[in-house]
């Protein structure tokens, strides 16, 4: 069902930031930040963040035979859970997402913005503490997620991810270097025009982890059945299926 893309070659890596970004801080108007949420999904959809997901998650979906549900960690401006739901309507698949966000702020954008969508339910919640029973939801997924988190917070959360998902964990997001960091320069006078975007942007390419990175906090969470894809442009997908 999945596919391994070679690694982009001549990846020049370099050390993690650990620095928050201006949208974690809380700054910006309400608008700034429905600009700027709206510009990270148009980017992620376009410079294939959402493929890098959807293509692992999707398959999955069509073996079900009946309802599923899917809990989306750092669902910001719900575009993910959207693309879903519109997709889920296209083939008749019965599709509940849970959009768990620590910030009122984003869902409360989030939820004026799709509120004719009622397969899309909205949640505030700490990752690391979620109010879901253990395998009440089928898929744990996340998009441009992990890299919000210290190296601890992610093995914290993807054990949790583990055991809340009845049949898969499902995760995508940048991977740190400084080729990636200098294209999303080169390219921001054209899909960057607010300054949340501009800044943040290029601040989560260096605060992601590379894909070897990624496994061994999987494996320091105890999951040993792991797998890391690379997708272009500078994108992995950890998959791991129970």
């Amino acid at each position: 069902m999945d596919t391994i893309q070679k690694p982009i070659r001549f990846q020049l890596t370099c050390d993690r930031v650990d620095q928050d970004e201006l949208l974690d801080l809380g700054r910006g108007t309400n608008q700034e930040v429905a600009e700027n949420l709206t510009e990270m999904q148009r980017i992620n959809d376009i410079l294939g963040g959402t493929r890098a997901l959807t293509r692992h998650l999707l398959p999955r979906l069509l073996l079900h035979d009946g309802p599923v549900t899917v809990l989306d960690l750092g669902s910001g401006g719900g575009g993910i859970p959207l693309a879903l739901v519109h997709w889920a309507r296209r083939v008749r698949l019965p599709l509940r997402v849970l959009a768990v966000d620590w910030s009122a702020r984003n869902l409360a954008i989030a939820a004026r913005r799709l509120k004719q969508n009622p397969e899309i339910q909205f949640v505030q919640a700490d990752a690391r503490c979620l109010p879901v029973e253990p395998r009440q939801v089928d898929y744990v997924i996340s998009s441009l997620f992990l890299h919000h988190l210290a190296p601890e917070d992610v093995s914290w959360v993807l054990q949790e991810a583990y055991d809340l998902a009845s049949t898969a964990v499902i995760m995508s997001d940048l991977v740190r270097g400084w080729l990636p960091y200098l294209a999303f320069k080169l390219v921001q006078p054209i899909f960057a025009r607010n300054y949340l975007t501009r800044h943040d942007g290029a601040l989560s390419v260096l605060r992601a982890y590379t894909p070897g990175e990624l496994n061994r906090l999987a494996l320091r969470a105890g999951l040993l059945d792991t797998r890391v894809y690379m997708h272009f442009p500078w994108r992995m997908t950890l998959v791991v299926q129970k």
